[in-house]
Protein backbone atom coordinates (compact mmCIF):
# COMPACT_ATOMS: atom_id res chain seq x y z
CA UNK A 1 0.00 0.00 0.00
CA UNK A 2 1.27 3.47 -0.85
CA UNK A 3 2.15 6.08 1.77
CA UNK A 4 -0.85 8.12 0.68
CA UNK A 5 -3.12 5.14 1.16
CA UNK A 6 -1.71 4.39 4.60
CA UNK A 7 -2.16 8.04 5.61
CA UNK A 8 -5.80 8.04 4.54
CA UNK A 9 -6.44 4.81 6.41
CA UNK A 10 -4.90 6.10 9.62
CA UNK A 11 -6.58 9.49 9.33
CA UNK A 12 -9.98 7.80 9.20
CA UNK A 13 -9.06 5.65 12.20
CA UNK A 14 -9.71 6.33 15.84
CA UNK A 15 -6.17 7.16 16.95
CA UNK A 16 -6.27 9.40 20.01
CA UNK A 17 -4.15 12.48 20.50
CA UNK A 18 -3.08 11.14 23.90
CA UNK A 19 -1.63 7.96 22.39
CA UNK A 20 0.19 9.96 19.73
CA UNK A 21 1.66 12.33 22.33
CA UNK A 22 2.93 9.28 24.26
CA UNK A 23 4.38 7.84 21.04
CA UNK A 24 5.98 11.18 20.16
CA UNK A 25 7.52 11.61 23.63
CA UNK A 26 9.01 8.14 23.50
CA UNK A 27 10.37 8.77 20.02
CA UNK A 28 12.00 12.01 21.19
CA UNK A 29 13.72 10.08 24.00
CA UNK A 30 14.93 7.42 21.57
CA UNK A 31 16.33 10.14 19.27
CA UNK A 32 18.40 11.49 22.16
CA UNK A 33 16.45 14.67 22.94
CA UNK A 34 17.15 16.14 26.36
CA UNK A 35 14.71 15.36 29.20
CA UNK A 36 13.83 19.07 29.40
CA UNK A 37 12.95 19.16 25.71
CA UNK A 38 10.83 16.01 25.97
CA UNK A 39 9.00 17.31 29.04
CA UNK A 40 8.39 20.77 27.56
CA UNK A 41 6.99 19.37 24.31
CA UNK A 42 4.82 16.86 26.14
CA UNK A 43 3.38 19.42 28.56
CA UNK A 44 2.55 21.92 25.80
CA UNK A 45 0.85 19.23 23.72
CA UNK A 46 -1.15 17.99 26.71
CA UNK A 47 -2.22 21.56 27.41
CA UNK A 48 -3.52 21.79 23.84
CA UNK A 49 -5.41 18.53 24.39
CA UNK A 50 -7.02 19.91 27.57
CA UNK A 51 -8.07 23.03 25.65
CA UNK A 52 -9.74 20.85 23.00
CA UNK A 53 -11.66 18.75 25.54
CA UNK A 54 -11.21 19.63 29.24
CA UNK A 55 -11.18 16.56 31.44
CA UNK A 56 -10.98 14.09 28.54
CA UNK A 57 -8.07 12.09 27.17
CA UNK A 58 -9.81 10.51 24.19
CA UNK A 59 -9.60 13.34 21.66
CA UNK A 60 -9.34 11.80 18.20
CA UNK A 61 -6.72 13.11 15.80
CA UNK A 62 -9.33 13.10 13.04
CA UNK A 63 -11.32 15.78 14.94
CA UNK A 64 -8.42 18.26 15.02
CA UNK A 65 -8.68 20.63 12.08
CA UNK A 66 -6.31 23.43 11.01
CA UNK A 67 -9.04 25.88 12.04
CA UNK A 68 -9.15 24.51 15.61
CA UNK A 69 -5.38 24.73 15.82
CA UNK A 70 -5.46 28.37 14.68
CA UNK A 71 -8.25 29.13 17.16
CA UNK A 72 -6.08 27.76 19.97
CA UNK A 73 -3.26 30.14 19.11
CA UNK A 74 -5.69 33.04 18.83
CA UNK A 75 -7.02 32.13 22.28
CA UNK A 76 -3.52 32.10 23.75
CA UNK A 77 -2.78 35.52 22.29
CA UNK A 78 -6.02 36.99 23.66
CA UNK A 79 -5.84 35.55 27.17
CA UNK A 80 -5.79 38.00 30.05
CA UNK A 81 -4.66 35.33 32.55
CA UNK A 82 -1.51 33.30 32.07
CA UNK A 83 -0.31 30.07 33.68
CA UNK A 84 -3.82 28.61 33.54
CA UNK A 85 -3.69 24.93 34.47
CA UNK A 86 0.10 25.04 34.93
CA UNK A 87 1.55 22.62 37.52
CA UNK A 88 4.33 24.96 38.66
CA UNK A 89 2.82 28.45 38.34
CA UNK A 90 -0.15 30.07 40.03
CA UNK A 91 -2.50 31.85 37.62
CA UNK A 92 -1.54 35.48 36.94
CA UNK A 93 -3.64 38.30 35.50
CA UNK A 94 -1.28 39.05 32.65
CA UNK A 95 -1.03 38.23 28.96
CA UNK A 96 1.22 35.47 27.72
CA UNK A 97 4.50 36.76 26.33
CA UNK A 98 4.76 36.66 22.51
CA UNK A 99 7.79 34.39 22.92
CA UNK A 100 5.66 31.88 24.86
CA UNK A 101 3.01 31.80 22.13
CA UNK A 102 5.69 31.38 19.47
CA UNK A 103 7.12 28.45 21.45
CA UNK A 104 3.70 26.78 21.48
CA UNK A 105 3.36 27.21 17.71
CA UNK A 106 6.81 25.74 17.09
CA UNK A 107 6.02 22.73 19.28
CA UNK A 108 2.73 22.10 17.47
CA UNK A 109 4.42 22.45 14.07
CA UNK A 110 7.19 20.08 15.14
CA UNK A 111 4.62 17.55 16.32
CA UNK A 112 2.79 17.96 13.01
CA UNK A 113 5.96 17.31 11.02
CA UNK A 114 6.47 14.14 13.05
CA UNK A 115 2.86 13.09 12.35
CA UNK A 116 3.55 13.56 8.66
CA UNK A 117 6.61 11.30 8.85
CA UNK A 118 4.53 8.65 10.63
CA UNK A 119 1.93 8.80 7.82
CA UNK A 120 -0.75 10.54 9.90
CA UNK A 121 -2.64 13.67 8.88
CA UNK A 122 -0.95 16.90 9.96
CA UNK A 123 -3.46 19.55 11.14
CA UNK A 124 -0.71 21.99 12.13
CA UNK A 125 0.98 22.56 8.78
CA UNK A 126 -0.86 25.84 8.18
CA UNK A 127 0.09 27.41 11.51
CA UNK A 128 2.24 30.48 10.95
CA UNK A 129 4.99 31.27 13.44
CA UNK A 130 4.01 34.65 14.92
CA UNK A 131 6.45 37.52 14.89
CA UNK A 132 7.84 38.68 18.21
CA UNK A 133 9.19 42.08 19.25
CA UNK A 134 12.92 42.59 19.34
CA UNK A 135 13.87 43.60 22.85
CA UNK A 136 17.22 44.85 24.04
CA UNK A 137 18.74 42.23 26.32
CA UNK A 138 18.87 43.19 29.97
CA UNK A 139 21.59 42.38 32.49
CA UNK A 140 22.11 42.63 36.23
CA UNK A 141 24.17 45.59 37.39
CA UNK A 142 26.87 45.21 40.03
CA UNK A 143 24.49 46.88 42.47
CA UNK A 144 21.79 44.33 41.59
CA UNK A 145 24.20 41.47 42.23
CA UNK A 146 25.25 42.87 45.60
CA UNK A 147 21.60 43.34 46.48
CA UNK A 148 20.57 39.78 45.70
CA UNK A 149 23.64 38.21 47.33
CA UNK A 150 22.90 40.24 50.48
CA UNK A 151 19.63 38.31 50.77
CA UNK A 152 21.43 34.97 50.92
CA UNK A 153 22.81 33.51 54.14
CA UNK A 154 25.54 31.09 52.98
CA UNK A 155 25.89 29.68 56.51
CA UNK A 156 22.58 27.77 56.19
CA UNK A 157 21.96 24.69 54.08
CA UNK A 158 19.44 26.43 51.82
CA UNK A 159 21.56 29.58 51.66
CA UNK A 160 24.79 27.72 50.97
CA UNK A 161 23.15 25.94 48.07
CA UNK A 162 21.61 29.15 46.71
CA UNK A 163 24.90 31.04 47.04
CA UNK A 164 26.76 28.34 45.07
CA UNK A 165 23.98 28.20 42.47
CA UNK A 166 23.92 31.97 41.88
CA UNK A 167 27.71 32.31 41.67
CA UNK A 168 27.93 29.35 39.28
CA UNK A 169 25.34 30.86 36.94
CA UNK A 170 26.89 34.32 37.11
CA UNK A 171 30.38 32.94 36.50
CA UNK A 172 29.67 30.37 33.78
CA UNK A 173 26.55 31.43 31.88
CA UNK A 174 24.97 27.99 32.26
CA UNK A 175 21.36 27.46 31.26
CA UNK A 176 19.08 26.46 34.11
CA UNK A 177 18.48 23.07 32.49
CA UNK A 178 22.24 22.46 32.32
CA UNK A 179 22.54 23.27 36.01
CA UNK A 180 19.73 20.84 36.83
CA UNK A 181 21.44 17.97 34.99
CA UNK A 182 24.97 18.79 36.19
CA UNK A 183 26.73 15.86 37.88
CA UNK A 184 29.05 15.97 40.86
CA UNK A 185 31.37 13.52 39.09
CA UNK A 186 31.75 16.02 36.20
CA UNK A 187 32.87 18.83 38.50
CA UNK A 188 36.63 19.50 38.64
CA UNK A 189 37.34 21.98 41.44
CA UNK A 190 41.10 21.84 40.82
CA UNK A 191 40.85 22.89 37.17
CA UNK A 192 37.71 24.90 37.97
CA UNK A 193 35.53 23.48 35.21
CA UNK A 194 32.28 21.58 34.87
CA UNK A 195 31.31 19.21 32.07
CA UNK A 196 27.65 19.73 31.12
CA UNK A 197 25.20 18.38 28.58
CA UNK A 198 23.88 21.24 26.47
CA UNK A 199 21.33 21.61 23.72
CA UNK A 200 21.39 18.94 21.06
CA UNK A 201 22.91 16.46 23.54
CA UNK A 202 26.32 18.09 23.10
CA UNK A 203 28.78 18.01 25.98
CA UNK A 204 31.13 20.87 26.71
CA UNK A 205 33.47 22.01 29.49
CA UNK A 206 32.47 25.25 31.19
CA UNK A 207 35.05 27.11 33.32
CA UNK A 208 34.42 29.12 36.47
CA UNK A 209 36.49 31.27 38.80
CA UNK A 210 38.10 30.97 42.21
CA UNK A 211 35.25 32.53 44.21
CA UNK A 212 32.75 30.23 42.55
CA UNK A 213 35.00 27.24 43.29
CA UNK A 214 35.10 28.21 46.96
CA UNK A 215 31.30 28.50 47.11
CA UNK A 216 30.85 25.11 45.42
CA UNK A 217 33.41 23.49 47.74
CA UNK A 218 31.64 24.87 50.80
CA UNK A 219 28.25 23.71 49.48
CA UNK A 220 29.47 20.19 48.68
CA UNK A 221 31.27 19.61 51.99
CA UNK A 222 28.95 21.44 54.39
CA UNK A 223 25.49 21.80 52.88
CA UNK A 224 24.85 19.20 50.17
CA UNK A 225 22.34 16.69 51.55
CA UNK A 226 22.97 12.97 51.61
CA UNK A 227 21.32 11.59 48.46
CA UNK A 228 18.21 9.51 49.03
CA UNK A 229 19.39 7.25 46.24
CA UNK A 230 23.02 6.19 46.77
CA UNK A 231 23.69 6.35 43.02
CA UNK A 232 22.27 9.89 42.65
CA UNK A 233 25.14 12.01 41.38
CA UNK A 234 23.33 15.29 40.75
CA UNK A 235 25.35 18.30 41.83
CA UNK A 236 22.40 20.16 43.34
CA UNK A 237 20.10 18.26 45.67
CA UNK A 238 17.05 19.30 47.64
CA UNK A 239 17.38 19.62 51.41
CA UNK A 240 15.91 16.13 51.79
CA UNK A 241 18.37 14.59 49.34
CA UNK A 242 16.32 14.42 46.13
CA UNK A 243 17.71 15.49 42.75
CA UNK A 244 16.67 19.06 41.96
CA UNK A 245 14.80 19.48 38.70
CA UNK A 246 14.73 22.48 36.40
CA UNK A 247 11.43 23.56 37.94
CA UNK A 248 12.65 23.26 41.52
CA UNK A 249 15.69 25.41 40.67
CA UNK A 250 13.39 27.97 39.06
CA UNK A 251 11.37 28.04 42.28
CA UNK A 252 14.53 28.93 44.21
CA UNK A 253 15.22 31.82 41.84
CA UNK A 254 11.62 33.02 42.17
CA UNK A 255 11.96 33.08 45.96
CA UNK A 256 15.19 35.04 45.61
CA UNK A 257 13.46 37.49 43.26
CA UNK A 258 10.79 38.17 45.88
CA UNK A 259 13.34 38.47 48.69
CA UNK A 260 15.67 40.92 46.90
CA UNK A 261 12.91 42.89 45.17
CA UNK A 262 14.51 42.70 41.69
CA UNK A 263 11.30 42.02 39.80
CA UNK A 264 12.99 41.38 36.45
CA UNK A 265 15.16 38.60 37.90
CA UNK A 266 14.90 35.29 36.02
CA UNK A 267 17.21 32.38 35.32
CA UNK A 268 18.37 33.51 31.87
CA UNK A 269 19.25 36.96 33.20
CA UNK A 270 22.27 35.37 34.89
CA UNK A 271 23.39 34.02 31.51
CA UNK A 272 23.04 37.42 29.82
CA UNK A 273 24.91 39.09 32.67
CA UNK A 274 27.77 36.60 32.45
CA UNK A 275 28.13 37.07 28.68
CA UNK A 276 28.26 40.87 28.80
CA UNK A 277 30.63 40.99 31.78
CA UNK A 278 32.90 38.41 30.14
CA UNK A 279 33.26 40.58 27.04
CA UNK A 280 33.54 43.81 29.01
CA UNK A 281 36.35 42.34 31.10
CA UNK A 282 38.35 41.51 27.97
CA UNK A 283 37.05 38.11 26.89
CA UNK A 284 36.81 37.35 23.18
CA UNK A 285 33.71 36.45 21.22
CA UNK A 286 34.89 33.03 20.03
CA UNK A 287 35.70 31.86 23.57
CA UNK A 288 32.32 33.14 24.76
CA UNK A 289 30.62 31.15 22.01
CA UNK A 290 32.31 27.95 23.20
CA UNK A 291 31.46 28.61 26.85
CA UNK A 292 27.80 29.35 26.12
CA UNK A 293 27.48 26.42 23.73
CA UNK A 294 26.11 28.45 20.82
CA UNK A 295 26.02 26.73 17.45
CA UNK A 296 26.56 29.99 15.59
CA UNK A 297 28.70 33.00 16.35
CA UNK A 298 25.82 35.16 15.11
CA UNK A 299 23.84 34.27 18.24
CA UNK A 300 26.76 35.23 20.48
CA UNK A 301 27.27 38.55 18.69
CA UNK A 302 24.01 39.93 20.07
CA UNK A 303 25.88 40.56 23.32
CA UNK A 304 28.20 43.01 21.60
CA UNK A 305 25.45 45.64 21.55
CA UNK A 306 24.97 45.35 25.31
CA UNK A 307 28.71 45.50 25.82
CA UNK A 308 28.95 48.78 23.91
CA UNK A 309 26.18 50.20 26.10
CA UNK A 310 28.01 49.15 29.25
CA UNK A 311 31.28 50.60 27.96
CA UNK A 312 29.49 53.91 27.34
CA UNK A 313 28.13 53.91 30.89
CA UNK A 314 31.53 53.09 32.34
CA UNK A 315 33.15 55.79 30.22
CA UNK A 316 30.85 58.46 31.60
CA UNK A 317 32.14 57.62 35.07
CA UNK A 318 35.81 57.57 34.10
CA UNK A 319 36.16 60.13 31.29
CA UNK A 320 39.84 61.28 31.26
CA UNK A 321 38.95 64.87 30.40
CA UNK A 322 36.11 65.05 32.92
CA UNK A 323 38.56 63.91 35.60
CA UNK A 324 41.02 66.75 34.93
CA UNK A 325 41.31 69.43 37.65
CA UNK A 326 38.69 72.13 37.26
CA UNK A 327 41.23 74.98 36.91
CA UNK A 328 42.79 73.33 33.88
CA UNK A 329 39.46 73.47 32.09
CA UNK A 330 38.65 77.15 32.64
CA UNK A 331 39.10 78.64 29.16
CA UNK A 332 39.59 82.21 30.42
CA UNK A 333 40.68 81.63 33.98
CA UNK A 334 44.39 81.81 33.25
CA UNK A 335 45.90 85.02 31.75
CA UNK A 336 49.01 83.22 30.56
CA UNK A 337 46.98 80.76 28.55
CA UNK A 338 44.97 83.55 26.98
CA UNK A 339 48.21 84.97 25.56
CA UNK A 340 49.61 81.61 24.46
CA UNK A 341 49.98 80.94 20.76
CA UNK A 342 47.51 78.46 19.31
Amino acid sequence: MSTKGRKSERTLGQTTLQSLIDFYSGDMERRGCTPDSVLTNRNLLLRFQRWLAPGEDSVKLATITPERARNYITDLQAREVKWVDHPNHPAEHSKLAPFTVRKVVKVLRGFGTWLDRQAYANPFSELEIPKVPRYTLDILTNEDIERLLAEINPATSAGGRMFALVLLMLDSGLRIGEVATARLSNLDLTRRQLKVMGKGRKERFVPFGQRCAQALTRYIHLHRAQPVRPDDNHLFLSLDGMAMTRNSLLQIIRRLRVACGITRLHAHLFRHTFAVNFLTNGGDLRTLQLILGHESLVVTQRYLHLTSQQVQTQYQAFSPVDKLPLNALRPYGNKRRKQAAL
